[in-house]
C-alpha cells in the first residue's frame, strides 16, 4: 500500500482532471490525533484555516463524518456549509440536507438504560468512560491500567449480552473503544452513499471524484464506497495494518499536508 505523498504525482493528476471532489474525512485520528479523552481532541487552527479554504473553492464538497454525535463534531471542526455526519452518519447535516435514521431515534430509551447499566458496572475501573452520544453509546478505556482491560471488555460483554441478543443493539470496536449502536444496518459506507446520492445523483461521472481519509474499523466500508465508485481511499496510520485503503498517511499532520496541496491545484 503506497504512503499517498510518495505517489502524489499521479494522485494529483486524478484530482486535477476531476471539476467536482467530493472530500470527505473521519475527525479522530484523522483530522485530529488520538488522545486520552474525547473531549481532548480538538482540531488545529492550520487545519480549519485549510478546510475552509478548501470550502470555498467550488470544485470541492467537503464532509466530516464521525462516530461523535452531530452536535458535537460540527462544534469542534466549527467549519460552516459543510456536510457533517455524527454517530456514523445516523444523523447528517449541511448544504441543505437534513437525515436522521428513521430507526435510531426509537433506541434511544434503550440506550439510557444500557448507559446507565454500564456506568454503573464499569465504575470499578480506573480509566474507563462512557459516553452516551444520543443514538449511539461509546466506552472509552485507552487511560485504563492494560492489566484491567480485559476485566472491562469481560463486563462490557456481559453487560451488553442480552441486548445483544435479541436483536436490539449491534456492538463495534474500535482503537481502545467499544460502541454501542441501534441493530440497523447503517454505517459510515452507507453515509458516504447517501452523501454521493445527494451530491452527485448515485453515480459519479468521468468529471467527478469522491475520496475518504480515516483511520478505524469504523472507516473501512467509507473506504469500501468510495473506492468501488473509482474514487480515493486514504487510510491514516501505520504501514502494514490490515485496511481496504489503497493509499495511507502517517499521521494527522500528514492530512493537513495534503489539504495543503489540494488547495494549491
Amino acid at each position: 500500500m503506497p504512503h499517498l505523498l510518495s505517489v502524489w504525482p499521479s494522485v494529483m493528476e486524478q484530482f486535477r482532471r476531476a471539476s467536482r471532489t467530493l472530500l470527505l474525512l473521519d475527525y479522530d485520528g484523522t483530522l485530529s490525533s488520538i488522545v486520552p479523552r474525547p473531549e481532548q481532541a480538538i482540531l488545529s487552527s492550520d487545519t480549519r484555516q485549510l478546510l475552509n479554504g478548501l470550502k470555498a473553492n467550488s470544485r470541492f464538497v467537503l464532509g466530516v463524518i464521525s462516530g461523535r454525535s452531530l452536535a458535537d463534531v460540527q462544534e469542534r471542526v466549527g467549519v460552516s456549509d459543510i456536510i457533517y455526519a455524527g454517530n456514523h452518519g445516523l444523523e447528517m447535516a449541511g448544504l441543505g440536507e437534513q437525515f436522521l435514521h428513521p430507526e435510531a431515534m426509537a433506541f434511544s430509551e434503550n440506550l439510557e438504560l444500557i448507559c446507565q447499566k454500564l456506568s454503573r458496572e464499569l465504575s470499578l475501573y480506573p480509566g474507563v468512560i462512557v459516553e452516551n452520544k444520543g443514538l449511539t453509546l461509546s466506552v472509552h478505556y485507552r487511560l485504563t491500567p492494560e492489566d484491567l482491560v480485559d476485566q472491562v471488555e469481560n463486563t462490557f460483554n456481559s453487560v451488553v449480552a442480552s441486548d445483544v441478543g435479541d436483536n436490539v443493539v449491534r456492538i463495534t470496536r474500535g482503537k481502545k473503544v467499544l460502541e454501542v449502536r441501534p441493530n440497523v444496518e447503517w454505517d459510515k459506507g452507507k453515509a458516504i452513499a447517501k452523501i454521493m446520492d445527494v451530491h452527485f445523483n448515485s453515480t459519479l461521472a468521468d468529471a467527478t471524484l469522491a475520496t475518504y481519509f480515516g483511520d478505524d474499523l469504523t472507516d473501512e466500508a467509507g473506504f469500501s464506497v468510495v473506492q468501488d465508485a473509482g474514487g480515493i481511499a486514504v487510510f491514516v496510520g501505520p504501514a502494514g495494518h490490515p485496511t481496504k485503503a489503497r493509499y495511507r498517511l502517517d499521521s494527522p499532520i500528514e492530512v493537513a499536508d495534503t489539504l495543503r496541496l489540494l488547495l494549491q491545484l
